[in-house]
């Protein structure tokens, strides 16, 4: 059985299409998506198709809820939201549903972004989108921060992580820079996988613009360069 997680999708719905035909997950795989499937990139929707695609072939998928499936659940509830939403790549989600607010999207996509959990543990390993609030007793009882935390890695308890490793996204980084963290897991224990595959245009110079992949036991790491 092997164990993948998989950074910030972004709507690059064939650039994660690729990465999991190279991956080929069985039925008795694990795959964990650390959240957001959504907003900025091309196919927001088609992102979402393809992770419940897989849950759908009987893989063992964990879909984890990400700051941007959380501002899509916020203006739900608050329509007053959808400005700021927008102007975090909502329109473009809003664009692959063909729809024109956040309500018009189909129930079942927003039931599955409701049903999100936000964080997942399996052997040596726990998943979040953003990171944990260490100033806390309890750091996963403080629920924004896992979606949203940042610069965190100085502040970490580890007394309480014990021998597990932290996974996670939420922040854009080189390619080189999750090489290094690979590379020290043991000691740091932690690993951000947010390549800014979105980002593949907009900062071309910049390092970013893989959608990465770390299976959990070899230590591999799979870094697809964005094609859409």
């Amino acid at each position: 059985m092997a164990r993948y997680f998989i950074g910030d999708i972004h709507g690059c719905n064939r650039t994660l299409q690729t990465l999991l035909e190279h991956l080929q997950p069985g039925a008795s795989d694990l795959v964990v998506f650390l959240g957001d499937f959504i907003d900025r990139g091309p196919d927001s929707k088609g992102a979402v198709d393809t992770a419940r695609a897989l849950l759908a072939t009987g893989a063992q998928v964990v879909c984890l809820r990400g700051n941007h499936e959380q501002m899509l659940l916020e203006v739900l509830k608050n329509p007053a939201l959808g400005a700021l939403w927008y102007r975090n790549g909502g329109e473009a989600t809003l664009k692959s549903f063909g729809a024109a607010s956040a309500c018009d999207i189909p129930a079942d996509y927003l039931d599955f972004f409701q049903s999100t959990p936000l964080w997942f543990e399996t052997e040596g390993y726990l998943c979040v989108h953003g990171g944990l609030n260490f100033y806390l007793p309890d750091p996963l009882s403080d629920t924004a921060s896992l979606m949203t935390i940042r610069h965190w890695y100085d502040d970490i308890n580890y007394a309480w992580l014990g021998n597990r490793i932290i996974v996670h996204g939420h922040t854009p980084v080189p390619l080189s820079d999750i090489k290094k963290q690979a590379q020290h897991l043991a000691q740091r224990q932690y690993l951000n996988l947010d390549g800014g595959c979105v980002y593949a245009l907009r900062y071309s110079g910049a390092g970013l613009g893989h959608l990465v992949a770390f299976e959990a036991d070899s230590h591999t790491l799979y870094a697809q360069p964005f094609v859409g």
